[in-house]
């Protein structure tokens, strides 16, 4: 009696199992599928957001000298985040660029792994939600919202480099201490058509960080402009000094001492790797 009244069981658990864990995760699979390729995505773009702005500058250096023909690789906030989506949504087979000559759209030229079928009787559409009221498929930024700023080296051993670097900071020699890069990269997410996935609100962010050196040489004026600041004859680089030293250039053996031969304070920036010695901009440079 009691193996009669269990006939059918499996076949009830079966069917259980198939209606709300096997089908249900079907369903899902192309979905988590797309949702993993946005993440990796968002974790790209944070990484290449922090790098980028260890190259690009939002303005001149400490110490830039003033005078034409100086070029520092400078890029606004929203510059450099209008490249994302042409470097790392974009369809395969596109080429990257610093400069495209098409207009970005949301629809047609992003990835088909962040496109998915969002409502019943729709073509398929990018999963990325808009943050605006009224999406903007031809801003680049309709989709994302970025961050990256700089800030000081953290820990103990950050701090005691601060210190010293400010110590020097008093023979002038500055150098930029918010070397710490910190960069984040986030999109929401399309809700799907069913339940109970009409409502999740999933938001996507990568995060990355970054610790530069504080020593960006624009050039060899740049460094000559720097370096000079920590040699201490420069100090004694004055009318005064130079006047006696021609006077006592007069003398024979007080030749070598002349203003042209003896330069106080002489930086020759050309000992330098030739790489670092060109000058932002022209040819053979980033021109």
């Amino acid at each position: 009696m009691a193996i009669s009244s269990q006939r059918g069981q499996a076949l009830v658990e079966s069917i259980i199992g198939l209606s709300f864990v096997v089908i249900p995760l079907l369903i899902m699979m192309p979905f988590l599928s797309k949702i993993t390729g946005a993440q990796h995505r968002a974790e790209q773009a944070a990484h290449y957001s922090a790098w980028e702005r260890t190259v690009w500058k939002e303005r001149n250096p400490d110490q830039m000298p003033s005078r034409s023909g100086l070029y520092v690789a400078k890029r606004s906030e929203t510059e450099l985040m209008k490249q994302i989506p042409w470097r790392f949504y974009q369809t395969d087979g596109q080429q990257i660029t610093s400069r495209y000559q098409d207009k970005w759209d949301w629809q047609q030229n992003v990835h088909p792994l962040l496109k998915h079928q969002m409502e019943q009787d729709t073509q398929q559409a990018t999963i990325l939600k808009s943050t605006q009221e009224s999406p903007n498929n031809q801003n680049e930024l309709d989709r994302l919202t970025a961050t990256n700023r700089g800030g000081d080296t953290p820990g103990l051993y950050g701090k005691s480099v601060e210190k010293a670097v400010d110590l020097i900071s008093y023979t002038g020699f500055d150098l930029e201490l918010d070397q710490y890069y910190r960069a984040s990269v986030s999109t929401d997410l399309e809700n799907l058509y069913l339940a109970p996935f009409d409502n999740l609100n999933l938001k996507i962010k990568g995060q990355s960080a970054l610790l530069a050196s504080g020593w960006n040489a624009a050039g060899p004026h740049h460094v000559e402009n720097r370096v000079r600041r920590l040699v201490l004859t420069n100090y004694m680089d004055v009318g005064v000094i130079r006047t006696a030293q021609r006077l006592v250039g007069i003398i024979p053996f007080g030749k070598e001492l002349k203003p042209n031969r003896l330069k106080l304070g002489f930086v020759k920036p050309d000992v330098l790797p030739s790489n670092r010695l060109c000058t932002y901009g022209t040819k053979n440079c980033g021109g």
